[in-house]
């Protein structure tokens, strides 16, 4: 399907009346084909390598709208609340914060609601109330052996873990503050105290009444404030339900009742061209790391051959049959590992131009400007003057440019290990970083 759509829209952007040059026909990247391999027809290559481009985005398009269109009526589904039901969590699993859409004939409000977990019976509390007291009265003596002969500071403990309740303190001023700090030093004999502990969980409340007088605010609340407050109300009325029935009418008026949509799937749309874009300006960028690559691989493999041939000439080889000795052993290589060398493909391919007629110097000339390196060229104007004139020290000065080369050799390797350096300092960094937090953090809990 990629495949086909890649086709029709490479033949629709051919026809158009201005050409989109940089896709189609871009020169970069042609050269950069051309570089990785120079045989064969360049102008077929590029178009099958922005088909494949081409048909990689398009999937990548088709998938994304696929799944933005997909999320978008699941949420669409997601919305509606069954029978008005909200349904609570388990006990002990903590509430959760629920948003909701409210329309009625005249508005559209988006609300807020936390829904509490499924509150404990009046029978539940006041058993565990009745557990909770012994193991409180033990909480709170701190250093003290008994509540009959008080020393030390007390604990005003707010909550006793395993059990749902909430305690607050009603004490005697005088004596302790709300920390539970004694408040006098010295007493000229022992004081009877009255602690008082408020134990509460939700609308369970041991006795204790507190009367005042409520008048209305001075500033009405809104629309949305009332219907907050009528959720909450709702909400408080129903916590020993499994679930809260939420209100069809609120002072007279239909609210009908829906989860807001989340945009996810636009979202998702949105971030299709980009990754798009992104995967297409890939590809050419890989490809230019490719030809970065042959050319590093070519200048690592410059000595040895430089190395080879001038062994072979002073040997009292010719140049063309020194040139095929290097070349063979390639080949033999090559075989047994089936790893090519670029460097070593083009001296194969002048091969096969002078065997198929072209002269030595043309082909050797050709060898260097297709490396498209500077030390190849210097290397193939060398074996062209040998050729054209005979030189009689071809071979020494070989060595010399193996010497020379060997040398680039090594400053090439120190600049490629500083760069290595380089790409691991980050995440040195990164673990120093760690190494500080697990040193600092006993140290700063045991400060704090």
């Amino acid at each position: 399907m990629g495949g086909r759509l890649a086709k029709w829209l490479y033949h629709k952007m051919e026809h158009m009346k201005n050409k989109p040059d940089k896709i189609l026909y871009n020169s970069t990247v042609r050269e950069d084909l051309q570089t990785l391999e120079p045989v064969g027809n360049t102008q077929q290559r590029q178009k099958e390598y922005v088909l494949r481009k081409l048909a990689l985005c398009s999937m990548v398009f088709i998938v994304g709208v696929v799944l933005s269109l997909a999320l978008w009526l699941k949420e669409g589904l997601h919305t509606e609340i069954a029978e008005n039901k909200l349904y609570r969590n388990a006990y002990g699993s903590g509430g959760k914060s629920v948003k909701l859409v409210a329309e009625n004939q005249e508005n559209h409000m988006e609300l807020s609601l936390e829904l509490e977990e499924k509150s404990y019976t009046k029978q539940e509390l006041d058993t565990m109330a009745k557990e909770l007291t012994p193991l409180l009265e033990t909480a709170m003596l701190g250093e003290n052996t008994s509540l009959d002969h008080i020393t030390y500071d007390i604990k005003l403990v707010e909550e006793i873990k395993g059990f749902p309740f909430w305690i607050e303190w009603q004490v005697d001023e005088e004596y302790f503050d709300y920390e539970g700090c004694l408040q006098k030093e010295t007493l000229k004999q022992p004081q009877l105290v009255e602690l008082t502990a408020v134990i509460s969980c939700g609308s369970y409340e041991m006795q204790h009444i507190v009367n005042c007088m409520v008048y209305s605010k001075a500033i009405q609340a809104s629309e949305t404030e009332l219907m907050e407050r009528a959720l909450k109300e709702v909400e408080q009325n129903s916590r020993n339900s499994e679930f809260m029935t939420l209100p069809s009418e609120i002072k007279g008026n239909a609210v009908n009742w829906r989860y807001p949509r989340s945009y996810n799937g636009l979202l998702f749309l949105v971030a299709t061209p980009l990754l798009v874009l992104v995967l297409y300006c890939g590809a050419d960028k890989d490809l230019h790391k490719k030809v970065e690559a042959r050319e590093e691989q070519m200048r690592m493999d410059y000595p040895e051959i430089v190395s080879s041939l001038a062994l072979l000439l002073g040997a009292g080889m010719t140049v063309p049959n020194a040139w095929n000795k290097v070349v063979e052993d390639y080949k033999d290589k090559r075989e047994e590992t089936g790893k090519k060398r670029y460097a070593y493909e083009e001296m194969l391919l002048a091969i096969y131009e002078m065997e198929n007629g072209v002269a030595q110097t043309k082909a050797y000339e050709r060898f260097g400007r297709r490396c498209r390196i500077s030390s190849y060229n210097k290397l193939a104007a060398m074996l062209s003057q040998n050729v054209r004139k005979g030189a009689t020290n071809l071979a020494v000065l070989l060595r010399e440019e193996a010497a020379d080369a060997f040398e680039e050799r090594k400053h090439m390797a120190r600049k490629l290990g500083e760069k290595a350096s380089t790409k691991l300092l980050v995440p040195m960094m990164m673990l120093l970083g760690m190494i500080m937090v697990i040193i600092m953090m006993p140290a700063f809990q045991t400060y704090f």
